[in-house]
Formats: structure tokens, sequence, C-alpha cells
């Protein structure tokens, strides 16, 4: 009797020693190097470079929580593995889209974007934006997203949104979110995820034009495109 209760005894005092050496890992750590891996995907998009960002938080709130409680914690490691990845992920992401930013305009061309292309305000005095109207005419270089139509291969005309939900998530964009582009060279472009750098002369329809896509009933803005990227 006395060596059962002598093992009961010491198997009940292993287990509190156990659970006063028990220390939880980071959320904090884990969520960092999570966020090092998304991040790979600021390389690919511009849209993303927010995602090592987050993770560099995620590191810095790992890092002080470790130090505060030493005790409670572990995590030291994935936690500075995912705060460096996230920096240098961050940079490399910065830096390469900011060459691109600066480089990417051909020779004689405009930079303009969908946001300078929506009306300001709701009491913009006219349906379309006065950046359209000077540009009207001219040689523009914009980047969007292919909304999908019927077609999705061998296109030569379709339909650009800026916005990413809109061209792949079924979005209804506003007459002044999208612009029909018509390429006028001998190229074609096919449906994808990506960005896609248009440029051409930038025509305004001061009533709306139908061009034949379904669910979009007319637009005020096109483009003859002869450099498609």
């Amino acid at each position: 009797m006395n060596t059962m209760q002598a093992e009961y005894d010491t198997a009940i005092d292993t287990d509190e020693s156990e659970r006063a050496n028990y220390r939880a890992i980071s959320k904090a750590a884990v969520a960092t190097l999570v966020f090092a891996i998304l991040g790979l995907l600021s390389l690919w998009a511009s849209v993303f470079t927010i995602l090592p960002i987050i993770g560099i938080c995620f590191g810095l709130i790992a890092i002080s929580n470790l130090k505060r409680y030493p005790t409670e914690l572990v995590g030291h490691a994935p936690a500075r593995v995912g705060l460096v990845a996230n920096i240098l992920l961050s940079a490399l992401a910065i830096g390469m889209h900011a060459y691109i930013y600066a480089t990417e305009v051909p020779d004689g061309y405009e930079r303009i974007s969908f946001y300078e292309l929506k009306p300001r305000g709701r009491q913009a005095p006219l349906p379309y934006s006065p950046r359209s109207e000077e540009v009207d005419g001219k040689k523009v270089f914009l980047k969007g997203y292919v909304r999908p139509g019927d077609k999705r291969t061998n296109l030569k005309k379709f339909i650009l949104v800026g916005d990413f939900g809109q061209c792949c998530f079924g979005g209804s964009p506003k007459p002044t979110d999208i612009v029909a582009i018509d390429i006028i060279v001998d190229e074609t472009v096919n449906h994808s995820y990506g960005v896609r750098k248009i440029g051409g002369t930038f025509r305004l329809n001061r009533q709306p034009v139908s061009v034949g896509e379904k669910d979009v009933p007319g637009v005020y803005y096109q483009i003859e495109a002869d450099f498609v990227d």
C-alpha cells in the first residue's frame, strides 16, 4: 500500500512539474512565419507588398512578448527567422516595384490610372473625369486586369478593369471603372490573373458606347492599343 501511495505521489509530482515547465509557442511568432511565406506574392504584384509588412509587425510583437514572458512562451527561432525574412521580402519587393514603376512606361506614352478616370465626388458635373478629357486623343499607358468574357484566349478586344475582384470574382464595375481595349497591332492576349500593361491612343466617349460585351452596357473610355505586355 505504501508503495502504491509513493508511486501515486511521484506521478502527481511529475505531472505538476511538467505543467510548471510547460511553455506555449508564441502565436505571433507563428504568424510572422506564415506572412513570410505569403509575402512571396509581393514579388508577383505590388498590391501584396502589405503582407511582409504585416509580417514585420507580428515579428516585432512576437519578440516583445517572448522577452516579457520568458517562462510562459517559446518561439524565439521562428520569430527571428520570420522577422528577417519579412524585412528582406518587403525591401526587395518595394525596390523591385519602384524600379518597374520608374522604367515601365514606353517613350511617348503618358501614364494614367483607373483612379484618375473616376469622377470626383457625388456632385461631379460630368459622368467622366476631367483627366479623361485631358488625355483624349493622346498616347497613354494604363495597367489593369483583363475581365473574363465568353472568350478568354487570343483576345483582340476585351475589357480592362483596375480591381482584382472585378477582374476575377464577378464584380460589377461602374462604366468609369472600365476601359474597352481594341488591339490594333498583330498581337493578342489571354485572360489571366496577372496585371496587363496597355499602351495606345485614348478615346473618350461623351456618351456611353456599346462594345458588345456581356454585363457591360456601355463604356466611356476606350484605348486603341499598339503596345501590350
